[in-house]
């Protein structure tokens, strides 16, 4: 079954990034602005000082966007307005898109900014390399190239490091397995990997540091100490919300070697080697950007005091249920929503999950490493609070949630936590369980049949109903060729291959569960 699942995940990974349209990953022209940067430059990237580069610039003029891009960007054309073209126009613009010369690469844009270049360096280090060694391809083609890394990267770290994970919990196998389903059926994980970012990265680096925050609990040595200081250091040369686990990870050493349960040396180790490493750039940070982590909204002098006097006025039941939904499906950066009653049966379950691990864990008959990836996933809850209520600071929007993006950080430890309550709740919980399974294996399947081929393939915009839906397959009006970064010629084929192995699995997880037992 594991076997399955990471084939599922990974043809998934390929199907997603071949499916999202150029630039319809969150926030991507962006983000993939530092990775050229990188490979034509010397020196980081300087929030409010770095332009994008002519390439960049001119393919947002020419490929489709969703009205939300529009609000940011008033010249794009959005999707409804592209599949409105006659069909010469649409192959006129899509040929000038994959012409654009590559020697725009180093020709900066006037009058452009990158509000990404204040994002963490290593994750774009390490697209660089192969982003200069395709230069030459036209740009779709390499960030086609360079999403299928990312994607396929991810899938195959997260895969491994939740089975490690769940060992390190004692996950009965069956528990395990539907750990990393529910990791890897969720349509954001793939909306978050599966484009040019630095998220990739920092979700896989999360479970990671996770890891060795448990191995070095309970196995308190150099070794353990060294892979917990470096795997930290590494998710904040990644990410600045690696500074809550930061303190977090500072914290259980302090207190082990306050319990003599360490020495003084191993406990320097964990510390040392992160403020060793992303030291400097933190301190860059300070100097360059004016606040430790260099966000748009801290350079634009947003502090503590703002955001305590905005979160008083937030209405935190509403922020909270859109955050949580916005976890389980997030449509790119059309920001299309599921249905929110499938959404909220979804959170239902994996809530009553939450509560059947809290109501074992009480009981004792948790361990202390459970409570530990509990306290990283409050800390973790923490940060994405906090950053509603910046953002809601800032730009005095009430309608606010946590990025989604973000939230699948922890989407693995939790998965993890949800997994245990399951396997020790009985048959009550075997039940939830196979439900959840059920559902997440539903949802990836209508992700690509009812929802992305669709908005991407020019179904008419509103609600989309089965009758009409099913007409338009009929009628063979799909304009994916117009939109998708990818061949029609393969995404169809990968598109029936993902929905016949997500079927397969979760039928195959739901046997499980329901037949035998699972034991912690």
């Amino acid at each position: 079954m594991k076997g399955a699942v990471l084939a599922c995940a990974l043809l998934s990974a390929v199907l997603y990034s071949a499916l999202m349209p150029l630039w319809e990953g969150f926030d991507e022209p962006f983000h993939y602005a530092y990775v050229d940067w990188l490979s034509t430059h010397s020196g980081f990237p300087v929030l409010g000082r770095t332009p994008l580069s002519a390439e960049v610039a001119e393919s947002l003029r020419l490929a489709p966007a969703s009205p939300v891009v529009r609000e940011n960007l008033p010249f794009v054309m959005t999707f409804s307005e592209y599949f409105a073209l006659p069909a010469a126009e649409r192959t006129a613009r899509r040929a000038r898109l994959r012409g654009l010369s590559p020697a725009l690469r180093g020709v900066d844009a006037p009058g452009t900014s990158n509000y990404q270049a204040q994002q963490a360096p290593l994750a774009y280090l390490l697209l660089a390399l192969p982003n200069q060694l395709w230069g030459r391809l036209p740009l779709p083609a390499r960030v086609m190239r360079l999403r299928l890394l990312c994607g396929v990267a991810a899938c195959l770290l997260q895969v491994a490091l939740t089975l490690a994970l769940a060992r390190r919990l004692k996950l009965p196998p069956t528990a395990g397995c539907v750990a990393v389903w529910l990791v890897v059926s969720c349509q954001v994980f793939y909306a978050t990997v599966a484009r040019v970012s630095n998220d990739w990265l920092a979700i896989t680096l999360a479970t990671a540091w996770c890891l060795c925050l448990l191995c070095f609990h309970e196995q308190p040595r150099a070794g353990t100490a060294a892979r917990l200081g470096a795997t930290l250091a590494a998710g904040l040369l990644t990410k600045a919300y690696f500074l809550a686990w930061a303190a977090l990870t500072a914290a259980l050493a302090l207190w082990m070697l306050f319990r003599r349960q360490v020495t003084a040396r191993t406990a320097l180790v964990v510390l040392a080697i992160p403020l060793a490493s992303a030291g400097p750039w933190y301190a860059r940070n300070l100097l360059v950007a004016g606040g430790l982590t260099g966000t748009l909204q801290e350079a634009a002098g947003t502090g503590w005091r703002q955001v305590l006097q905005a979160a008083v006025h937030l209405s935190w039941p509403e922020v909270i249920a859109a955050s949580a939904r916005g976890a389980l499906w997030t449509g790119n950066n059309s920001f299309a929503t599921f249905s929110v009653a499938t959404l909220n049966l979804m959170a239902a379950l994996l809530t009553a999950a939450a509560f059947l691990w809290l109501w074992s864990a009480w009981r004792k008959t948790g361990r202390a490493g459970e409570w530990l990836v509990a306290a990283g996933c409050l800390c973790f809850t923490a940060v994405l609070l906090y950053s509603c209520a910046l953002f809601f600071a800032h730009h005095g929007d009430p309608a606010v949630s946590a990025a989604s993006w973000h939230v699948q950080a922890m989407a693995a430890p939790t998965a993890c936590l949800l997994a245990l309550g399951w396997s020790r709740s009985g048959h009550a919980g075997r039940w939830i369980g196979a439900a959840a399974v059920a559902m997440s294996s539903y949802l990836l399947v209508a992700t690509y049949l009812v929802k992305l081929i669709p908005l991407y393939g020019g179904y008419p915009e509103g609600r989309m109903r089965p009758a009409p839906l099913l007409r338009w397959y009929i009628a063979g009006e799909n304009l994916l060729g117009a939109t998708a970064l990818g061949s029609p010629a393969v995404i169809w084929p990968l598109t029936f291959l993902v929905v016949a192995l997500a079927t397969v699995v979760g039928a195959g997880l739901c046997r499980r569960l329901l037949r035998k037992p699972a034991s912690p």
